[in-house]
């Protein structure tokens, strides 16, 4: 088990699920983390190179996005932290709100 996904699943409280489900709401994640940074990146890009780092992205061109990305976005290291930690913790906000509402549904 990488050491990032140790942490995630501690962080995400999965530790009691079978590591198959575990499995599945990391990778739904991951998905949603993926595209959450891609569309901070894009949204960071002048307009007129938006159609380039979509293109590049549709080839899988990983060298010209980053080049793109490198020109147009300082410290995208930074940018990428900060957009991965919102998305964790908008995913640990809404898990506790269902929880919540299932608690109050179970309890009346």
């Amino acid at each position: 088990m990488t050491q990032g996904r140790a942490m995630l699943i501690e962080e995400l409280n999965l530790m009691h699920l079978p590591e198959l489900e575990q499995n599945e709401i990391l990778d739904q994640l991951g998905e949603v983390l993926l595209q959450r940074v891609l569309l901070k990146l894009l949204d960071m890009l002048p307009e007129n190179e938006r159609d380039n780092f979509g293109k590049l992205f549709a080839s899988q061109d990983a060298q010209g996005m980053q080049a793109v990305v490198s020109k147009y976005v300082p410290h995208v290291d930074e940018v990428i932290r900060a957009e991965l930690r919102a998305g964790i913790d908008e995913h640990k906000r809404l898990v506790n709100e269902a929880a919540a509402k299932e608690e109050t549904a179970q309890a009346a």
